[in-house]
């Protein structure tokens, strides 16, 4: 071969080998990627994502790379669990807890090298809370709150060369969540003494009130030109063990809200279907909850741990310098864990869940 046809073939190489790191970026934008604030109802999962958990459709290339990426997502609670067992009855009674919630995440990268990204995620967190035990338990009543969640800022890791590495990889991450967001938000409620202004319930307060430390991983192995493996997982420590934020109840334990940990992990395959758009297919399983216990910190305030299993399809595609994505994560089991007030008292509170989510992301690349 001489030096001409050599360097030709080398050309190629590196061509296929961007393209394949595009097109997986772009299935990693929304099957390990984008994930802001999440909340599966009542249960408050409020920071599901490491902030440096994301490609955002990056060519692994092309470092001092700056990105911005929108998350927008929009789920309806109202499904009550005790355990694993559904409460039916709070349905058929009308006396079920409806949360309605609409996010905003946005996020800014920037790929200081091939291996090393940093990002800073901004989210808005919008949401209505219906019930009747809030207020006179005879009429249904709605509060409210909105406003800027906890800010993020993170930086992720790749262990291998992404130019090279381009059948399998590694990342590592960590992000620090700043208590930003309003853990004290106030609205009406209707109660048989009339009118009082007060504390929202925790499932529907824009922040958690403490400094967190998030963990995560993300990993892939191409099984074939256009069908790759994924799986990523998160960690959220929060070391506070409650934020100050009053709640109605009289036990010590619960008289003040948590700042919980959250946790998340994902597993799946994706499958590019017409390449020339980086137009790609994923199906995957997805665990996330809020743990009864913290691994660091005390356990008192209230809290509604639990987890939920979902099936998680979802489409993505891309141009040169654009990304966008549609999942629809769709929960199977649903459970509403015992706290540590529960544990403590012998007893086992309730919450709603989500039946599924609807996630859209975008990414641009400068």
């Amino acid at each position: 071969m001489n030096y001409t046809s050599s360097v030709a073939a080398r050309t190629r190489r590196l061509l296929r080998a961007r393209r394949f790191a595009r097109n997986f970026a772009v299935t990693a934008l929304f099957a390990v990627g984008i994930e802001q604030a999440r909340a599966q109802g009542c249960v408050a999962i409020k920071q599901m994502d490491d902030a440096s958990c994301r490609l955002d459709g990056l060519d692994f290339s092309a470092p001092n790379l700056w990105s911005l990426a929108v998350d927008a997502e929009h789920f309806r609670s109202h499904r009550h669990y005790v355990g694993t067992v559904e409460q039916t009855q709070r349905a058929a009674n009308g006396s079920e807890v409806v949360n309605n919630v609409d996010q905003v995440d946005v996020a800014v990268t920037y790929a200081q090298s091939a291996q090393l990204s940093w990002t800073l995620g901004v989210p808005y967190f919008s949401a209505a809370r219906s019930s009747l035990y809030e207020h006179d338990r005879v009429h249904r009543f709605t509060t409210h709150a909105h406003g800027i969640g906890d800010i993020r800022v993170g930086g992720q890791w790749w262990w291998l060369q992404p130019q090279q590495a381009t059948s399998h990889n590694i990342a590592f991450g960590f992000s620090l969540k700043m208590p930003t967001g309003n853990t004290n938000a106030k609205d009406w409620f209707h109660t048989p003494q009339g009118l009082v202004y007060r504390n929202v319930d925790q499932s529907i307060q824009p922040g958690d009130g403490g400094w967190g430390l998030g963990v995560s991983f993300q990993a892939f192995q191409r099984l074939m030109p256009s069908v790759s493996l994924y799986t990523s997982g998160f960690y959220l420590l929060n070391p506070k063990e409650a934020n100050g934020t009053r709640t109605t109840s009289s036990n010590p334990i619960t008289q003040y809200n948590s700042v919980a940990d959250q946790y998340q992990l994902r597993l799946g395959a994706s499958h590019v279907l017409v390449r020339r758009y980086g137009l790609t297919a994923s199906l995957g399983g997805r665990l996330e909850g809020v743990p009864a216990l913290d691994l660091i910190g005390g356990n008192s305030g209230f809290r509604r741990p639990g987890y939920v299993v979902s099936i998680e399809p979802g489409l993505s595609c891309s141009t040169s310098r654009d990304s966008f994505s549609l999942s629809v994560p769709i929960a199977v089991i649903r459970d509403r864990v015992r706290s540590y007030a529960d544990m403590q008292s012998g007893g086992h509170g309730d919450a709603a869940f989500a039946d599924f989510l609807f996630n859209f992301s975008y990414a641009h690349r400068f």
